[in-house]
């Protein structure tokens, strides 16, 4: 119980560590910026090529502007200045200018209204991420003769935690990879010769990479005998299998439930067998304060796909 606990501590003060990774050049520019009233604190990160933005609602009437000359602000973690838009939405961002690691600003040159939203960018470290966000591997928990399901977990950590930071926080694009195998899907349907021919295909790239000359010269006569008397070429074959293991092809057998949609899909170019033996899915999300978690069920329909694979496969013959 006692490890349990300090375990349960010791990922709670992780996830205040990197939080504060995060917060710690907003916190160092709220100083900056007190004079203004900073109003709002939100982040939104995109979890794929991890950048984020930070918005901050500024009030600098024109009292103020007259009393500070210049404001300038560290840069800190890779965050800039992006942009600023006052109150009918007219951009000035760009009277903010970066000289001498500082981003800097005359208030006098603003126009003449009282709110501004500043807008900061930059990148989040990667285990920083891994902290405040968890990704339980897919599993696939119920296989039938027509479907694989897979279920998918992924969640905020210490929800308690981060609101005490934050008024709001939203983690986009979170992607959850499953690897749906498919090995059997060929395996069961493509016919004995076309396995012959793609087998002896792949023994002779093999031993072309290698230096066995012989080996070469026997591969390459293997060939030549299980492909002469085709009618179907091994690139017509291979070409088929391509297109049948396509992002595009392969993701009309998949189904996915809300919160996730569906990202990136390919085909596993580590062959074990003649044919490709898995595709990697994505299956993306947000994640924020309001809705900490996302679980749902990606749903393979494998028999339908070896249906279309054997369908295919017969026009070659």
């Amino acid at each position: 119980m006692w490890r349990v606990s300090k375990l349960c501590a010791e990922t709670a003060k992780a996830t205040v560590e990197s939080a504060n990774i995060i917060v710690g050049w907003l916190e160092k520019a709220s100083d900056y910026f007190k004079p203004f009233k900073p109003e709002i604190k939100s982040m939104v990160v995109n979890y794929r090529n991890r950048r984020s933005e930070i918005n901050l609602l500024l009030n600098i009437p024109e009292g103020i502007r007259r009393a500070i000359h210049y404001v300038e602000i560290p840069a800190y973690q890779n965050f800039m200045v992006q942009d600023m838009m006052d109150e009918s939405f007219s951009r000035v961002g760009d009277l903010w200018w970066y000289e001498d690691g500082k981003w800097k600003l005359d208030p006098a040159r603003l126009p003449k209204c009282e709110n501004y939203l500043l807008m900061l960018r930059g990148t989040v470290p990667d285990e920083t991420l891994n902290q405040l966000v968890r990704i339980q591997p897919a599993v696939n928990r119920d296989q039938t003769e027509e479907d694989d399901r897979f279920w998918l977990d992924c969640m905020l950590r210490n929800v308690g935690l981060l609101e005490k930071i934050w008024k709001e926080l939203s983690i986009d694009e979170v992607n959850v990879g499953v690897r749906v195998g498919i090995e059997r899907c060929f395996s069961t349907t493509i016919p004995k010769e076309f396995k012959r021919r793609l087998e002896a295909t792949r023994r002779w790239v093999a031993a072309g990479r290698g230096k066995d000359k012989e080996e070469v010269q026997r591969a390459w006569r293997n060939v030549r005998q299980v492909t002469q008397t085709s009618k179907v070429s091994v690139e017509e074959i291979i070409d088929t299998i391509y297109k049948l293991t396509s992002g595009e092809a392969f993701g009309a057998y998949l189904n996915l439930e809300q919160p996730y949609r569906l990202g990136e899909i390919r085909r596993e170019e580590i062959y074990t067998t003649p044919f490709p033996a898995r595709m990697a899915v994505e299956a993306t999300t947000e994640l924020g304060l309001q809705k900490p978690t996302a679980t749902g069920y990606l749903t393979f329909k494998k028999k339908a796909y070896t249906e279309k694979i054997k369908e295919t496969l017969d026009k070659l013959d």
